[in-house]
């Protein structure tokens, strides 16, 4: 059975995607590509938040695509941070590195 998952880009706020379900080796390449599609979209500059707090599961090839769009954006000049990451996931993030927000969620 495949894992549930979707990504929600709100028209009113382009630079906000809210992922839900599992992060995984199966839905780890339509996130890739979603976040691509939002950093080269995105002014230099700009903030582009990932709300993650839907996200009940995230395997090792789910973490390697966070750090690969957060290293893709950088070298573009937009900030990509991840809002509303859930508890199991915070400490994994953060030790990988990754910039967590205090904003809200999408």
């Amino acid at each position: 059975m495949w894992p549930q998952f979707a990504i929600v880009r709100l028209p009113e706020d382009p630079d906000c995607l809210a992922v839900l379900g599992e992060i995984d080796i199966c839905t780890a390449p339509q996130l890739r590509g979603s976040l691509r599609s939002a950093v080269r979209a995105a002014g230099r500059g700009t903030l582009v938040m990932v709300d993650l707090s839907a996200v009940s599961f995230i395997d090792a090839r789910g973490l390697t695509t966070l750090v690969e769009a957060e290293a893709y954006a950088s070298v573009r000049g937009i900030r990509l941070v991840f809002a509303g990451v859930p508890a199991g996931v915070t400490r994994l993030l953060t030790i990988i590195g990754l910039s967590l927000t205090g904003y809200g969620t999408c």
